[in-house]
């Protein structure tokens, strides 16, 4: 067993690497080809790490590629990574000017994950994990997350949600699913008020992201009378720190 380990975990750096070379999705056969794997162990471990949120599939062409979290859990590695625009020195602005628990979220599936954390320093704090899931439908992040949806695409979103969740009253109303997503898109971020985690508050909006690439969230969470206490202040913040990011994405574009 212990063998097997070492050797699934020396597969996951040589994927890496692979990656760094091929610089685009791959296929398994391809990527079994190149690396002279077997292909029914490699398609357990690539499913493994999509799972995980290291790794993004699409499901139509069947192409796997690494995923902005391991950019992240990899960015201080690299010094050319700590600049003005890099998304971990944007975090550490923000926990610098509030205190709170920061979040770089995507979507995955019905879910949120949280591809990065930075763990508030203030006491009693809202505490997160990189690579943890929050419901879309009822938390901050989701919440604006939803708004890169049609409509039709939310109804199916939320009817998958509502019948994975086992508590009835978790579910979600297609009414009050619709008014947070119209609430969201007017104001320019979202908040949830303990219907994510008892007791915690989050806030959050859209980061720009290149053409093409999977919508994420810049969020932050803390006790729930903090953030309503701070709300219009925090507010403020994200939508500073986040603005040199979107003059950035309108000069590129």
């Amino acid at each position: 067993m212990a063998t097997y380990n070492v050797k699934s975990a020396q597969r996951v750096l040589e994927l890496l690497e692979f990656f760094a070379e091929w610089r685009r999705p791959a296929s398994v056969k391809e990527i079994c080809q190149s690396l002279g794997y077997p292909q029914s162990s490699t398609s357990v471990l690539l499913k493994s790490l999509t799972e995980s949120g290291y790794f993004d599939h699409e499901a139509r062409t069947g192409m796997y590629v690494p995923n902005v979290r391991l950019a992240l859990a990899t960015a201080w590695i690299e010094e050319q990574l700590f600049t003005e625009q890099g998304l971990l020195r944007l975090m550490e602005r923000v926990l610098a000017a509030c205190g709170h628990t920061v979040m770089i979220g995507t979507q995955q599936g019905v879910h949120v994950r949280y591809l990065h954390v930075l763990q508030a320093t203030r006491s009693g704090r809202f505490i997160a994990k990189t690579g943890s899931l929050r419901p879309l439908f009822r938390s901050a992040p989701g919440k604006m997350l939803l708004t890169t949806h049609a409509e039709k695409d939310v109804a199916m979103l939320l009817r998958k949600a509502n019948a994975l969740e086992t508590d009835p009253q978790l579910r979600v109303a297609f009414d009050d699913a619709l008014r947070d997503r119209e609430k969201a898109l007017r104001d320019g971020y979202a908040v949830s008020m303990g219907t994510s985690m008892p007791g915690a508050a989050a806030l959050a909006i859209l980061l720009p992201v290149p053409r093409g690439h999977e919508p994420m969230t810049l969020s932050l969470g803390g006790p729930m009378h903090e953030i309503e206490q701070d709300h219009e202040q925090l507010v403020t913040l994200l939508k500073a720190q986040v603005e040199p990011f979107r003059q950035a994405a309108l000069v590129s574009r």
